[in-house]
């Protein structure tokens, strides 16, 4: 869409950059249309994670975007093989996210989303690029003016063309179809699909055979690529892979707060220094447990009365003794103050009761807050409407330090829909909805299977997990990981 170069800003005596239309393009009016859209999309939007519009300058014919000058490189630069880890990925896909959630709510499109149009500087700040392709909804046009009104009045994209990076396209924009917001959100979960293993999701010999892939085939799951990734964020992705745009999150703000829920898992320590680890800790018990013996042994040990001998005397050794000379009269043993002294028992404290649970005060939780579960059972894929579904707790769910939830508890939900036969890529899947969880005070808390209440239907999801290999005739197979949502601000108790 341009050339950029770094140039330096004398008056203010800073670096910028500078997107030129190239000679070969000026001279397009559409071209030239788009390129002032694109400064006007980004302009209006003030936000850290977008790149900042200064002015748009025409000079001899030729146009120039003047931009902030950021110093980092582009995701298609530091995406290693292998990916990322995983709280690096976190950490750069809550600000991706953030951006286009700002975007979306000004009703700007971006349509171009990939690794060349994100760039990372030294400090971890991201910043999304290029609005070149942007498509302004309504409430955006009129935000922007008569003369970017004029600009969408003539259509610059109209029903059919395909715009944007091939690897990238969701299944409706390769197909020239009229996009949204969950456009966006597929391509970025291909983003971050690549950010996770390092490999895009859809490729082919040639851009008709990745756009092909992009309509047709499922992508390989997350965590047969790279294991160990959260189950929650192969979720998140697996979900903004979905062909049909409704079986997608539906929001961007809905991704972005699944996504900063996300915590990575605890490092495993290696088995060699778990062994080292458990040597150690059985060593210093086995201390403990000696001098904790010697402690409860000297507490009964007996208190000798007054004019006790201290030491008493072993009578076999006493025999031995040379007998004293008879001028010497030998007194006689003194009487113990306490005749049975040695067997007598040390008086012991008076028993204390145990205390009572100590238990939190109720703690609330709130809406929309997620929970990691796991199928307990094999859908059959002839399931009928009302079928019940369980579910086990994969991961403790804290609030405020407190678990609220535990893991292993149980959860339930049913079937709502049954599958529908298909037509080419979209068609009605098996849909289901969760009912309830067990909190950790015995009480069953009401969860959704979205991450808020649907405005324009119920919250319901797709039973199969895309990717997911599962047995012939299952909808899904035991174990299979899903996210649920806290439905509605409830209350639990439990213990500290």
């Amino acid at each position: 869409m341009g050339e950029i170069y770094k140039a330096f800003d004398p008056r203010l005596n800073r670096f910028v950059a500078i997107k030129v239309l190239p000679a070969g393009m000026s001279a397009d009016p559409a071209r030239r249309r788009r390129f002032v859209q694109e400064a006007q999309a980004a302009s209006g939007l003030n936000h850290p994670n977008i790149i900042t519009i200064y002015d748009v300058v025409l000079e001899q014919e030729t146009e120039f975007i003047l931009m902030e000058f950021v110093a980092g490189k582009t995701l298609l630069d530091l995406i290693p093989a292998g990916g990322f880890p995983v709280p690096q990925v976190l950490d750069c896909s809550v600000q991706i996210a953030s951006a286009l959630s700002a975007a979306h709510a000004a009703g700007i499109i971006h349509r171009d989303l990939k690794p060349g149009n994100v760039m990372v500087t030294d400090a971890g700040l991201v910043k999304v690029l290029d609005f070149g392709l942007a498509k302004l909804e309504s409430n955006a046009i009129s935000q922007m003016g008569d003369e970017t009104e004029t600009i969408a009045a003539e259509a610059l994209t109209v029903e059919g063309s395909i715009l944007g990076t091939v690897n990238y396209m969701s299944p409706e924009q390769a197909q020239g179809f009229r996009v949204d917001a969950r456009s966006d959100i597929f391509s970025f979960g291909v983003l971050l699909y690549e950010m996770v293993t390092g490999i895009r999701p859809f490729s082919g010999a040639s851009p008709i055979s990745t756009l092909s892939a992009v309509l047709r085939d499922e992508a390989r799951p997350v965590g047969e690529i790279k294991p160990g990734v959260p189950a929650a964020l192969q979720e998140v992705i697996s979900r903004c892979l979905r062909k049909e745009p409704n079986d997608r999150w539906q929001t961007m703000q809905e991704v972005h707060a699944l996504l900063g829920a996300i915590k990575p898992e605890p490092r495993l320590v290696p088995k060699q220094a778990r062994s080292r680890g458990v040597a150690w800790l059985l060593a210093a018990g086995c201390v403990i447990a000696a001098l904790a013996a010697a402690g409860r042994w000297l507490e009964r040990r007996p208190t000798p009365g007054p004019g006790a001998n201290l030491t008493t005397p072993n009578p076999a050794r006493r025999a031995e003794l040379p007998a004293a000379p008879s001028s010497t009269p030998v007194p006689a043993p003194a009487t113990p103050a306490h005749p049975d002294l040695t067997e007598q028992a040390t008086p012991q404290p008076p028993p204390v009761e145990p205390a009572k649970a100590d238990l939190h005060p109720a703690v609330t939780i709130p809406d929309g807050s997620p929970l990691s579960l796991t199928l307990a059972d094999d859908i059959p894929a002839s399931a009928p409407v009302g079928t019940p579904i369980h579910f086990t707790v994969s991961k403790d769910l804290e609030v405020g330090g407190t678990v609220v939830i535990h893991k292993g508890a149980l959860a339930t939900g049913e079937i709502a829909q049954e599958a529908k036969k298909k037509l080419l890529v979209f068609g009605g899947k098996m849909m289901m909805r969760l009912i309830t969880v067990e909190a950790a005070d015995g009480h069953s808390l009401n969860i959704r299977a979205t991450p808020a209440r649907r405005a324009d239907g119920p919250s319901w999801r797709p039973v199969d997990a895309v990717g997911l290999a599962r047995p012939k005739g299952m909808a899904a197979a035991a174990g299979t990981q899903y996210l649920g949502f806290i439905d509605g601000e409830q209350t639990a108790t439990a213990k500290k």
